[in-house]
């Protein structure tokens, strides 16, 4: 019970992180923030055309999202997968974030939006042994691809769970910047302080399922039985 909760929590992490790219996209001056590669390839762009306001204009949502990585990497870290108290801070904490753009310009807001999602995408969690990219869909569309392509040449040792996960996150990431957008259109800037609970409630729920749940790991020893052991 506590995996399928950890994965619907997933999933909704991953929906709202394509709502705020979307709703950044469309109503932001089409700026990305989930995810990096095509503003690197911006600043490529300003760099030869020798357009300095415009590397700095880019190069500072890229540099807010890597700050934004980097702490999430300092409070949880490793890499390897643990319901720590943390990851619930981290989620509260881009909550407490995503209602700032309200007050802001938007030159502002947006990087607000790429510092939130670093925060995010810093945090390394992993479903079943599998890490569930929650920001950005390069690697989850990758690994979708690659898990049919290993069916369709007959590999039989490769698990369904393998292609299912990148196929909810792909599905989840469209299904929230299609909310995002919709509801940006209808309530505008409203929209934050809802993004914003979303977040909130998700950590809470996280709390709820990091003290409820006795394999914090997932490696299908109670956390109890490990610890009895480790003390023989």
């Amino acid at each position: 019970m506590s995996k399928g909760l950890l994965l619907l929590w997933m999933c909704l992490l991953t929906c709202m992180a394509g709502a705020v790219n979307a709703i950044s996209i469309f109503g932001y001056d089409g700026t990305t923030v989930s995810h990096l590669t095509g503003l690197v390839s911006k600043v490529a762009i300003n760099i030869t055309e020798g357009d300095l306001t415009g590397i700095w204009e880019v190069l500072r949502v890229i540099v807010l999202f890597f700050l934004g990585a980097v702490i999430s990497g300092f409070v949880t870290g490793e890499r390897a997968f643990y319901l720590y108290k943390s990851y619930g801070f981290i989620i509260l904490s881009i909550g407490l974030l995503i209602f700032v753009p309200y007050f802001l310009p938007i030159k502002y807001s947006v990087l607000v939006f790429a510092f939130a999602m670093g925060l995010q995408n810093g945090m390394v969690v992993s479903f079943k042994g599998i890490v569930v990219r929650m920001t950005h869909m390069s690697g989850n569309i990758t690994d979708l691809g690659v898990f049919v392509g290993y069916k369709l040449r007959g590999n039989k040792n490769e698990k369904y769970i393998t292609g299912l996960i990148p196929f909810f996150a792909i599905v989840s990431f469209l299904t929230g910047g299609v909310l995002g957008i919709v509801f940006y259109s209808l309530i505008n800037n409203i929209i934050f302080f809802i993004t914003s609970s979303i977040y909130i409630v998700l950590s809470i729920a996280y709390f709820i399922l990091r003290n409820k749940c006795n394999d914090k790991d997932f490696n299908g020893i109670p956390d109890d039985l490990e610890q009895k052991e480790q003390h023989i």
